[in-house]
């Protein structure tokens, strides 16, 4: 087996990002890899045009500043109890899947990391975020799973 070089580990900010980030650090120490944490944050929807009508303006910059705020600090502090130092922490914007993929093509990361809940009925049929970045990805994805 060929030893990976970049590591990246997508992570959310749910309970289970722990449990993703020791087994993404364990294998980055295994194969003496750069590792990498992203977390990508959805924006949110324009929500004046669907909630009020287009009749009164919602301003969510400040909504969305703070989502961004509280998501790098709690990133950070999990890097921090594995030591590991603020350059190699990203978070960014968009649709999370089409995010990673690209991260990972554009930092040349031969394997992702991501948490996977075990799904069942409909939320099994509709996807997730970790079945989307296995389809798509150009590299070897890791699926760490934990039950809901």
């Amino acid at each position: 087996m060929t030893a990976y070089q970049h590591i990246l580990v997508a992570l959310d900010t749910s309970q289970q990002a722990p449990q993703v980030l020791s087994k993404a650090h364990d294998l980055a120490q295994q194969h003496k890899a750069k590792l990498s944490l992203l977390h990508v944050i959805e924006p949110m929807v324009d929500a004046a045009n669907y909630a009020f009508d287009g009749t009164i303006a919602v301003d969510l910059l400040p909504l969305q500043n703070n989502a961004e705020t509280v998501a790098k600090d709690n990133i950070k502090k999990l890097a921090t109890s594995f030591s590991i130092p603020d350059q190699q922490l990203y978070t960014l914007f968009g649709q999370p899947a089409s995010q990673i993929h690209q991260f990972s093509e554009q930092h040349d990361c031969d394997l992702i990391v991501i948490g996977s809940h075990g799904r069942h009925g409909l939320a099994l049929l509709l996807g997730s975020t970790a079945n989307a970045v296995l389809h798509g990805a150009s590299c070897d994805v890791l699926a760490v799973r934990f039950k809901d």
